[in-house]
Order: C-alpha cells, then structure tokens, then sequence
C-alpha cells in the first residue's frame, strides 16, 4: 500500500516538487563554506515532506571529498508550509601548505523525496577557487620602520604567503619625502634592478651635519611569480622610513661631575681647578653658553673667586676649559663645595646636558688636634667663684643664670692640674665654642625626657654663650654643656660634653608661691600725661606696665595680639615690623622716640652689685643686661616703661580715638584715646609647640582728652564745639562765639600757639545770625601743617565791631572796630584709670515758637518767642555737636494750669511730680486744642528729619478761656536714642506707660471746676527723674491777654484728652463749645459781669517772663516714631 501511495504521489498533478535554486554555486576556497538552497514548490504545501541532498564527485574528478571539502548525505525535512530549506557544505583550506590547484568542482544531487517529486534542477555543481587565497603575495612586515643615519643602512622584510612553492619576485623602490636621495639615502629605482626576494635593504648616507628627523617611503610593485597565475601584492605594499640623526646633534656637557682640589697651604697663594667642558655631534655651527659659580659650604671672595663668563664654541671647536681659582682662607674646617652650572645655549643650536659640576676644595688638616685635659662643669653663676659648692650640692638654684666652666677657665677647681696642659696645647678659652643642651623636668613618675639641643637665640639672648640664660630652664630641668676647644690659631679641636645636673626644685630666686601650678598672675598697667613741666619727657604719654616674676619666666609685652613665639622672640626682624610698641625691640630697633629698653644695662634703683656677675657684660651680653634692666630680682617684679606721643600711639601702637562728645560739666568735653595692650608670661618648653609655653592676658588702656567747652569774656564768650584731625592730619577746631554787645566779633586771622611757634592757622568764618543783637557766631581755623602733638595753649584774636542801636543788620555788616580781644584755647590730657563708662548729662532745650519758618530750621541761628499759634521744639544743644548719632522723641506732652496762682514744679525727692502726678491745685476741662506731633504733621518732615530734634504744635485759643490770672505751662516728655538703637526699636514705649488720667471726656454732669482726686505718688512718676535718666522739660506759655476772647464764666479746661479726639474733632467739636457759652449767658446774669471783667483784661496785655514748671494734662502723646532703645536721657 505504500509502494502505491508513492506511485500515486509521484504521477499526481498536485504534488510539490524539490529542485536545487541554483545549478552553479562558486566559492572561494578561503570561504570555508558554501550554502545552498533547495526548494519546494505547488499547490499543497500542507503536508510534510523529505527529499535527501547527497554529494558526489565529478567525471572526470576534480575536487575530493575529505581533501577540498566534507561530503555530505542528508535528509531534508520541510515541515507544513515550508518551501525552502539551506544545505551548508564545508570547504576544506589548505592553510597549513597553501597549493595553487585552480578551480576544482564536485556535485550535488537530490534523492528520494517523500510527498513530492523531483523537479529540475536536481543536482547543482560547486566550483571551488583558490586562484586568490593561494595566489603567491608579497607585502611589508611592518607599517612604519625606524632607523639611526649612523647605521649606514635600514632592511625593510617583505613576507609572502599563499602557495610558495613557486619562486615569485617584487620590485622594492623608494619614495623620497622630506629625506633626499644622495644627501640622505641611496635610492632604489622602480626597474629590474630594484627587485628583490627576500629582504629590501636600503642604504643610507651618514653625514656629520645634524638633521631633525626625515621621512621617505619604500613601495612594492611589479610582482611575479613561476606559477600560472602569477603572484599578487598584499595591503601592506607600503612601509614609512623614519631617518633620526642623534648621533650628530650638538650637545655641550661638563667632561666630568665632580672635581676635587687642595686648598692652598699659604696665604696669598691660589690654586687652580681646570674644568673642561665638551661639545659632541654636529660642530659645524656657533654655540654660546654661559658658565657660573655657585656657593655650597664654600664662600666664594673666601674660599675661592666666582666665575659668570660666556663660552663660545665656534665651527669646529669641541672643548673649551674654564679655569677657577682657590684661595687659602686661613680657617681649618672640613671639606668645603661649591658649584659650577651651565645655562642654556643663546644660539639654541646645541643641548646642554650635565649642567651641573661640584668643585670639593679638600684641607689637609681639617680639624685641630686640641682638647680639653678634663670634661667641662656646669655650674650656677651665683657659684661661678666658689664652684665646689655647686659641685658638692650638685643643683644649681632656678631663675639665675648657669655657666660652663672648662678645664682651661682659671675658675676651674682642677686648674692648678690642667692649666699647663691647656698652655702647652696652646688651647685659648676665650675662642672656646659652646653648645647647651636641655631637657623638661622630670614627671611625678621620675621619667626623663630626652635632652635637646637649645639651637635657638631670642632677641635678647643666645644660646652659643658660655652662661645660659634662666629663661632656658626651670625647677627640675636637667641642664648640658658641650664645649669645643680652640687653639691660639684660631684652628677648633674637639668636643667634650660635661656631667648632666638637675635645677634645684628647693632653691629659686623668684619661686611661684604654689610649686606646680601653671598659669599667670596679674598684672597692672598705666597710662600717665607728663605734662608740660616734666624736664625730660614733656608732653608725652607715659605708658608703664607692672607684672609679679616667677624663675624661667620671660614677660612680652605689647600693643599688637601676640602669636607664633617661635618667630616673635627670634632676632629675626618681623616682630620690629609687627610689633613696634613693645619689650621685644632693643634700643635700637625702635621707631618710635622712646621704647621700654634703652641704653642703660643696670637698674638705678639697685645699689652694688646684690647678686654675683649680675651685671657682667661679659658672661652675659651687652643686650641681656639691657633687658633685665627692668627686673627688680630683690622684688621680682618687672616694670615696663616707656614714653611716647599722641601719633606715635595711634599710628604705630594701634590706639584708636572715639569723639565721645559727651560733656562732663557745663565748661568740659572730651575725646577718649583707646590702646590695647596684650601681655604674655613665656616659659620655654623643649616638649612645647616651638619651644615655649605661654600664657596670655589682654587689657585696654583709656586715656581722655579734654578740652575746655566755654571760655568766658566780659564782652562776650567762645565756646569750642568740636576738634578734629582731618584727612591730611591737620587740626580742625570749631568753635562758637556770643557778643555780649551790640554787634558782632570780625575776625583778625590771628591764631597763635606758644608750644607750637612754627604752626600757622587759618581761621574762617563760618555763620552768623542775621542781627546785631548779641549774634551767635560760628568759628573755624585749621592748622596749614601737621604735626605729631598739637597739644598746648592756642591764642585767638578777634575784633569786636559794635553798632549803633538805630542801624539794622546788613551784608556786609556796618560797625566800629575795637581793640581785638584774646582768647586763650588750653588742651590737656587726663588719666582715666577706671575703664567703665561715664555716664553724663545731655543739655537739651524746649522752645515755643509763632513762626512755622523757625520751628522748621535746623536751629543753629537761635529762636525768637512770640505767643500766637503755638508751635513747640524740643532739641539737643548743639553745643555738643553730637551730629547725626542720636535722635530726639517726644513722647508725651501736657499743657497744665494751677488754680489760685498755683504754679506745678517737678522735684520727685520732695514728691513734686508736676502734672505727672495727682494735685489738688491743678485743673481739668474738656477744651480742645488741635494738637499734632511734628511726626503727625505732614508739613514738618523737615523737622522729623533733623537729628536731635522733635516738635509739635497746638492751638492758642482755648488758652485764653480761663479766668484773669491763670497761667498755662506744656510739660513734654521725650527720650534721646542712639541712631542704631532708634533703628532697632529698643526701649520702645506704650501709650499708656505715661497716662494716668482717662483718655475720655469729662461727662457734661461733672463738668466745672473739677479736681482730680488725691491718690498715691503713681509708679510712673517714680521713674521720672535725673537718677533713671528719664527727662523731662517745662516751659510757660507767655499770654498775650490782648489777644485774649470773651469766655464763660466757668473755668473750662482740657481734661483727658486723647490724641485722636484732639486732632480729629474738628468744626463739630467747636460749634458745641460756641453753642455751651450762648446757653451759659441767657441762664446767669453773671456771665454779664464776668464778661465786663474779661474785656477790660484783654486790654492789659501779660507780660510775665518764661519760667520752667512741670506739666498737667497730655494734650499730644508719644510719636508714632516711638521706636527707641533704653539708653533714655
């Protein structure tokens, strides 16, 4: 049944057929592979199939199977629907032995084929290839080939691959680029003659002319081959040539590093040391070097001259040789080196290699032969003459200085036994080199810490002397010497280094009163004016600084912060730029006139010498005596003194001055001059951070100048209002005057000063009130130099010039000259010890005014009073020129009358508070008076903004309906502010701090006489009052009764008026006071009678003088610009 499934699928018309895509597939033998396809195709692809692909030989045979390629025999299973399937079919390479064999073929074919047919084609041949992949090729190994111009040649290798069994040949020319033929290689031209099999040599030119780098190329071309197919030329037919020509470049060097040379043995003698230097490669071109010496351990202009000259290295030149001379310096001492450098060559032809050679100038004797017969001691120098008594107690006493006594120093206990040896070694002790060696005190658990070398000096001291200062070491310290011994020659022999000893914890010359603490006790300091009459300091500030000694202790002191001890107590010259008042500069180094150490070494206040060796310049240094000069050791206690000037002090001490403008009584003012002085107790510590320990105090001197605020004449008075430095440090003084006649001072350009007789001034004018009627003037003059102290007394001439009294104010003024009156203008500094601050009293003044014009000025012109609308001011006394630094506020105001000529006063000591308190003689109403804060006033903005000043304004009509013989008084209430504080709101106030009173109307069934009820002192006026810097100011209100309008009969008053009822009632409030009077005269008849009265008063207008009383009632409160601190005046 399946034979006849077959035949039926074989003769159907819808059975799919299998066939190959291609008959001729070709492949390159390299390929590896070769893929092909075979289809099926019809109708029903829905079923599966199989066909099977075989592989077979051709005939003739060409390729075989295992040798060109794997026979294959394989089924091919299409699944439903699939109509193409890819048979791959490997390619064998003979990649091991490459043979050219041609093209060679094989065949495949399609069998068996199950649910299909066989269609057409059924078999395909393959065509294999290897005429390409094993064709004969020849290329270059490598890219890029690198070669030396001295190795005369350059092999390039060319490799061939594919079938070598075939002999081949390749054409191997060059290619010129920036190298040339001739002049760089010799060339290969592109003929026969330049074929070659294996290697491509190329010859090159070597010349002796230097060359950067030159390139060409070597090509491949005209391949051949025995073979039928010839031979053929790789990717890499190219290689690049790169010719470098190092051996010709130019370079100079020294022929050697290191030169060595003996030093002359006789002075006046030289030695020569011949260094040769080198040029190699292309000598054909100029070079120029530079050669020079440089010093090492050796000191050129004494061990050896210096040399800076230039080399010219010509054409053809190869060496040049610098010679240096050595010089006999008559010091023995080790070996000593200098050197000698190349700089680069000017021309930039050559390149300078080895540019640097060292010279050794070697000593046949470097070092001496001489020692000590016997170790060196260490011993007090309180002890120096007796030095058994250290020996036996072994412990030098602390805060004395120790010397180091060798066996050669007369003061040796053994000397009677050393001495000859020291003479017959010829050893001299003065020469004798020391070195001090120190170690911190032992702890508590008997640890020791390591000794260490004392390599550094102080400013004062030195630790290479044969006395170590006590500064060095304290109770405990262990303590070395090492002494180096030199012969009468000058020559140093050996070092020997003497016993350790321990300082005495029991024995001290300034012991702490508490062994073990740490710390710094205090310290007192003053600033002092001399004066005129000091013979030898006049006028000076003298600057004195008291400070308790403890052993070991070193004081610094000075008006700079202190920092890095290391650097500051070294003698280097930074602590002269940094701290130039101080203890830390010699007499010398100061700037300054005067400094804390002079000249002197000894203390005039001691008498002989208390201690042994105590003042030794030799043991212990001309500059050390003038440093302890300020000890009192019998006390221990250092003073510090020294004088200097007002610039001195603000210039190089780093003093400031604050123009305080306060004012100490009605005739002074003063400036205060601030300097900070910064103390340090300095210990030395091995173990410490550089050295030394130290512990540190800070403080700030005051020194106050004042000056004389008024000087009074009997036809008028001066009154200086500020002093000055300008930028130009002149002196600029202001001052005022105020005639006491008819007229006005003229100036006489006459300012004289005995203290400074080279000092010219320029005095100016600066304003004046428009009046002859005593004017207040405004003075200035300014000194045309600048020195460092103005201080002294300062004459001033001006001329009074008098108008008569029918003769009005013009400019420029019409008057008679006088005789020029003298005033004397004295300065003078006075000590403030106490830094607290001062508290004073501000001058402030209260003034009623008629005109807007005036209570808008600025004020310095003074103020006329009138009584028609009141307009109020109260303002700082110029006088004390405070400017811009505070401001004044009003915050309450009263307008008060007192019943029966009571007039209110304010003494809160006999419970007098004003109207700030309850009364019974003073009186309330509900009138209104339109009362406004300047703050509140859109038209005083001016006013607001002048610093120190502050006003309000109110109206006058109500004042007049009172009864004949009452008075009024406006008390206010202001505060003085700093402007920092003022910005801050500190201290700011409410409404209510100051009320006391309702701030409602009087109902209409109280009104009338009305008193206001007897209650305790309030808590506000207990805080009113000079001693809590509350102030307050009283003024009475001068009437004018002419002016005055007819009124009730009844005593009306403004009682508990708030500020928004007084400045906001407006007409109403008014018509219902002209409506209460027209009732009051047609219920009494005696309202006709006290109308009579009225009118003939007006007609008698008040002429009583200004008087300063409290206050009653607040007719304006606080300003809305109430934002103060509690710095309150």
């Amino acid at each position: 049944m399946e034979v006849y499934f077959y035949l039926f699928s074989l003769f159907s018309p819808t059975a799919p057929v299998f066939y190959f895509g291609n008959q001729e597939y070709h492949v390159d033998e390299s390929d590896g592979h070769v893929e092909v396809r075979v289809w099926r195709t019809g109708t029903d692809l829905s079923k599966k199939a199989t066909v099977t692909v075989r592989s077979r030989k051709t005939d003739p045979v060409s390729a075989e199977a295992g040798v060109d390629y794997v026979g294959i025999s394989r089924n091919l299973e299409f699944a439903p629907g699939v109509s193409m399937q890819t048979v791959r079919v490997t390619i064998l390479d003979d990649l091991g032995q490459p043979v050219l064999e041609g093209t060679e073929r094989f065949e495949l074919i399609l069998r068996m084929p199950s649910s299909g047919i066989l269609g057409n084609p059924v078999k395909a041949t393959i065509f294999i290839n290897d005429s390409i992949s094993d064709l004969p090729k020849v290329q270059f190994k490598q890219a890029v080939m690198t070669a030396e111009e001295s190795e005369g040649h350059i092999t390039a290798v060319v490799l061939r691959s594919g079938d070598i069994r075939h002999k081949s040949t390749v054409r191997c020319y060059t290619r010129q680029g920036s190298a040339q033929v001739v002049s760089d290689f010799d060339e290969r031209p592109n003929t026969d003659t330049s074929v070659s099999e294996k290697p491509c040599l190329l010859k090159l030119v070597d010349d002796s002319i230097h060359e950067e780098e030159e390139e060409l190329r070597l090509v491949l071309g005209s391949a051949k081959s025995d073979s039928p197919y010839g031979a053929s030329i790789g990717n890499q037919n190219e290689t690049l040539i790169k010719i470098k020509d190092s051996t010709d470049k130019p370079i100079i060097k020294f022929a050697e590093t290191k030169f060595s040379v003996s030093e002359p043995k006789e002075s006046g003698q030289m030695t020569l040391v011949k260094i040769p230097i080198r040029r190699t490669g292309d000598v054909s071109k100029v070079s120029l070097v530079r050669v020079h010496t440089k010093d090492g351990s050796a000191v050129s202009g004494e061990d050896y001259h210096p040399i800076s000259l230039d080399v010219e290295f010509k054409a053809g030149e190869i060496e040049h040789v610098v010679e240096v001379e050595i010089l006999f310096d008559g010091v023995r001492e080790m070996r000593e080196a200098f050197t000698v450098h190349l700089k680069p060559d000017e021309n930039m032809v050559a390149e300078i290699q080895m540019t640097k050679a060292i010279v050794y100038i070697e000593e046949t004797n470097s070092m001496a032969d001489v020692t000590f017969p016997s170790l060196p001691h260490v011993v007090s120098l309180l002890h120096y003459d007796d030095i058994r008594r250290t020996k036996q107690n072994g412990h030098p006493p602390a805060g004395y200085p120790v010397v180091c006594v060798t066996a050669c120093n007369p003061k040796y206990p053994d000397y009677d036994k050393t001495g000859s040896i020291c003479i017959s070694e010829r050893i001299n002790d003065t020469l004798t080199r020391y070195r001090w060696l120190i170690s911190a005190p032992s702890g508590p658990d008997g640890v020791t810490s390591p000794m260490r070398e004392a390599d550094f000096d102080t400013f004062f001291t030195s630790s290479k002397m044969i006395t170590l200062d006590s500064i060095y070491f304290q109770a405990g310290s262990r303590v070395q010497c090492a002494a180096r011994a030199v012969n009468s020659n000058g020559d140093e022999g050996l070092e020997l280094s003497s016993p350790i000893v321990s300082i005495s914890m029991e024995e001290g010359m300034c012991q702490p009163r508490k062994l073990g603490t740490v710390g710094a006790e205090p310290f007192s300091a003053k600033l002092r004016y001399t004066g005129a009459e000091d013979p030898e300091y006049a006028n000076l500030v003298k600057l004195t600084v008291t400070m308790p000694h403890i052993d070991g202790m070193l004081p610094v002191v000075s008006t700079r912060a202190l920092s890095n001890f290391e650097l500051t107590l070294s003698p280097d010259g930074t602590r002269v730029g940094n701290h130039r008042c101080s203890n830390l500069l010699d007499f010398n180094e100061v700037s300054t006139r005067h400094g804390f150490l002079t000249k002197a070494t000894r203390n005039i206040e001691s008498v002989g010498e208390t201690l042994p060796y105590q003042y030794s310049p030799v043991l212990r240094g001309q500059s050390t005596l003038r440093f302890y000069r300020n000890l009192n050791l019998e006390a221990c206690l250092w003073e510090f003194v020294s004088y200097y000037d007002m610039s001195e002090l603000l210039t190089d001490c780093g003093g400031t001055i604050g123009t305080d403008g306060q004012v100490l009584n009605l005739v002074q003012s003063y400036v205060t001059l601030r300097v900070p002085l910064h103390v340090s107790y300095v210990f030395h510590s091995p173990v410490g951070t550089g050295g030394w320990q130290h512990f540190d105090l800070h403080s700030e001197l005051r020194l106050t100048f004042v000056y004389d605020t008024a000087i009074l004449w009997r036809d008028g008075a001066l009154y200086p209002t500020s002093m000055r430095i300008n930028e130009q440090g002149r002196l600029v003084v202001n001052f005022r005057t105020e005639a006491r006649f008819r007229g006005l001072f003229v100036a006489a350009h006459h300012v004289l000063s005995a203290d400074h007789p080279g000092l010219t001034f320029n005095l100016t004018l600066v304003r004046t009130e428009p009046t002859y009627s005593q004017p207040v003037q405004q003075w200035m003059f300014i000194s045309d130099f600048a020195v460092r102290d103005y201080s002294g007394t300062y004459t001033l001439k001006l001329i009074p010039c008098t108008a008569a009294l029918n003769v009005e104010y013009t400019v420029p003024p019409v008057c008679n000259p006088r005789e020029p009156v003298t005033f004397d203008l004295d300065i003078r500094f006075q000590q403030v010890s106490d830094p607290v601050a001062v508290e004073f009293s501000l001058n402030t003044q209260m003034f009623l005014l008629s005109k807007k014009a005036l209570w808008l000025s600025d004020g310095s012109m003074g103020f006329g009073q009138e009584s028609d609308t009141i307009y109020g001011r109260v303002m700082v006394d110029p006088v004390q020129n405070l400017g811009d630094s505070f401001y004044c506020n009003i915050e309450k105001v009263y307008l008060c009358t007192g019943a029966d000529g009571y007039v209110p006063k304010y003494n809160p000591a006999k419970s007098e508070f004003g109207c700030l308190a309850d009364s019974p003689s003073l009186l309330f109403g509900d009138v209104g008076f339109k009362a406004l804060l300047a703050v509140d006033d859109p038209t005083a903005l001016s006013l607001v903004k002048q610093p120190g000043s502050d006003g309000f304004r109110l109206d006058s009509t109500p004042l007049f309906q009172v009864a004949v013989g009452r008075e009024w008084f406006i008390h206010t209430i202001y505060t003085v502010r700093s402007k920092d504080n003022a910005k801050r709101g500190i201290g700011k106030r409410s409404v209510e701090y100051h009320s006391i009173t309702s701030g409602d109307l009087v109902p209409a069934d109280a009104r009338g006489r009305y008193r206001r009820s007897n209650r305790d002192v309030p808590i506000l006026a207990e805080e009113i009052g000079p001693e809590n810097n509350r102030g307050t100011n009283i003024m009475h209100i001068a009437l004018d009764r002419s002016r005055r309008r007819a009124a009730s009969g009844e005593e009306l008053f403004a009682d508990g008026l708030s500020p928004r009822e007084l400045s906001g009632r407006g007409a109403e409030e008014d018509a219902v006071t002209v409506a209460g009077v027209i009732v009051g005269l047609l219920l009494t008849v005696l309202v006709v009678i006290v109308l009579a009265l009225m009118v003939r008063s007006r007609r008698t207008p008040a002429k009583k003088a200004p008087r300063v009383s409290p206050s009653l009632q607040p007719v304006i409160v606080r300003s809305s610009l109430d934002n103060g601190d509690s710095s309150e005046v």
